[in-house]
């Protein structure tokens, strides 16, 4: 895709503007249009229904579902990682704030290194909204922390939104959706972070980050009580399938014509 550079008038055109400042407006154009997609995405899953009900019925039968396959560790992992009290202002700060920080820093970087590379990051996590969209209006799910809530306490605490923490993860009721936690994308979206790095570069530092961020998140995640593990898978394969589709959409509208006969 060609990259529309920045063109002014009269004498400032003749200056030898640097890279950055010509292709700043399209860098804004580009990132304005992702930030108006979220907040959409955002308000119509906070709109979903609150089901709490059924919500919670799915919930349980992933936690059944885990245990059957050896997997229900969270609770554990909570307990290790909440011991010290510093550890869960981490676990609550890594949470809360390094998630779109995160997807902001990948998305500029892709920008920088070649447009294309962005838009498709950026047709991949579109993809996986409406998916998530969906699922959030059918099968809403309640995460760990609200448990106890409805009876059904599996030796979960609140870390984030029970008090006695410094972190604030207040959200404007507009947007709040307690019960969209399948699939995850706190998860899912970071996956995504880190394949576009690993995919995009073949630094060793760069790939080793990209696993780490993943790795952090998924400790922050459960250590705070807010999804299950199946949660995340669930969200990490909305994203591979989402991938999948607009690969096939790329390579599809990339199909050089057919020759005609003669």
């Amino acid at each position: 895709m060609t990259v529309r550079e920045l063109t002014l008038p009269g004498p400032l055109a003749q200056l030898r503007w640097p890279a950055w400042v010509r292709r700043g407006p399209a860098f804004c154009r580009d990132f304005g249009v992702v930030v108006v997609v979220l907040l959409v995405y955002f308000v119509l899953r906070g709109q979903a229904p609150a089901n709490e009900d059924f919500a919670m019925s799915v919930t349980e039968k992933l936690v059944s579902f885990e245990r059957a396959t050896f997997t229900f560790w969270e609770p554990n992992v909570q307990d290790f990682s909440i011991h010290f009290y510093w550890t869960q202002e981490v676990v609550n700060f890594i949470y809360a704030y390094g998630h779109f920080p995160i997807l902001a820093a990948v998305g500029g970087w892709l920008w920088w290194r070649g447009r294309e590379r962005f838009v498709f990051m950026r047709n991949v996590m579109f993809i996986s909204m409406v998916i998530g969209l969906i699922a959030y209006y059918t099968i809403p799910a309640a995460p760990p922390r609200l448990m106890a809530l409805h009876g059904e306490d599996l030796g979960f605490t609140d870390t984030i939104f029970g008090g006695h923490t410094a972190v604030s993860y207040a959200q404007p009721a507009l947007i709040l959706n307690d019960y969209a936690a399948v699939p995850s994308f706190h998860f899912g979206w970071i996956a995504l972070a880190s394949a576009a790095m690993w995919v995009n570069s073949t630094h060793r530092w760069v790939r080793a980050l990209a696993v780490a961020l993943s790795a952090v998140m998924t400790w922050a995640i459960v250590a705070s009580a807010n999804h299950f593990f199946i949660d995340m898978v669930l969200g990490a394969g909305v994203v591979a399938f989402a991938w999948w589709l607009a690969r096939r959409h790329e390579r599809r509208r990339t199909r050089p014509a057919s020759a005609p006969a003669g």
